[in-house]
């Protein structure tokens, strides 16, 4: 199952935005170092020099540091997350997948393996939704609305097989991010902890089983 990485959703969602070359170029090349070397050990400088632009160049279209992260991760919070969270459902189908176990081990093992190929930008992201509410509260709300509403479909088919309680969509979501939320933000807090994704995606799903089975 394909995961597509964060950096190319990001220079996706910047096609959307009006732009010029020059700020798109500052805005990536941000990003990966940003990623690569943190955002307290990357200068004006070394972000001018990787995007092909003048230090001055950088300061005109985004004033400081702490602007350019701003323009970085609003366009994460509007269109790269919400890209990340649904860019694997069309590989999902209850045809290909007719047991809720292998359904639910699926999605979760492809979610585990997405975080972990993305730590880095991801890093960058929950720093800032810790420390800015809307942003956390916008980042939530897009996932949640989005996800429950896509996979509304498959939790109708397991629960018509008798396989899923009958809840609502929202509930079984929240259920199922919340597992698997709560692996990835340890590693996204401890630097140098990491996952094995198909031990964590077993536990996950055998945890899951036991709480979304019908009683």
């Amino acid at each position: 199952m394909a995961n597509t990485d964060i950096p190319a959703l990001f220079a996706e969602s910047l096609t959307n935005l009006k732009l010029t070359d020059k700020q798109k170029a500052v805005l990536e090349a941000s990003l990966k170092l940003f990623s690569e070397k943190g955002f307290d050990n990357t200068s004006t400088s070394d972000i001018a020099k990787l995007a092909g632009v003048s230090e001055g160049t950088v300061y005109k279209q985004f004033k400081t540091k702490a602007g350019i992260l701003k323009a970085i991760v609003e366009p994460f919070a509007e269109n790269v997350i919400p890209l990340a969270a649904t860019e694997f459902l069309d590989e999902v189908s209850t045809e290909n997948l007719p047991d809720f176990k292998d359904f639910l081990t699926t999605v979760i093992k492809n979610r585990f393996q997405f975080a972990m190929n993305n730590l880095p930008q991801l890093r960058i992201l929950f720093h800032e939704a810790i420390t800015t509410p809307k942003i956390s509260e916008k980042i939530s709300k897009e996932i949640l609305t989005l996800l429950s509403s896509n996979l509304k479909q498959a939790y109708l088919f397991y629960q018509t097989k008798g396989e899923l309680v009958k809840w609502s969509p929202d509930r079984i979501f929240r259920y199922m991010i919340s597992t698997v939320v709560g692996y990835v933000i340890p590693v996204l807090l401890i630097p140098g902890l990491t996952l094995d994704v198909d031990q964590v995606t077993k536990e996950s799903t055998e945890f899951l089983l036991k709480g979304l089975s019908p009683k």
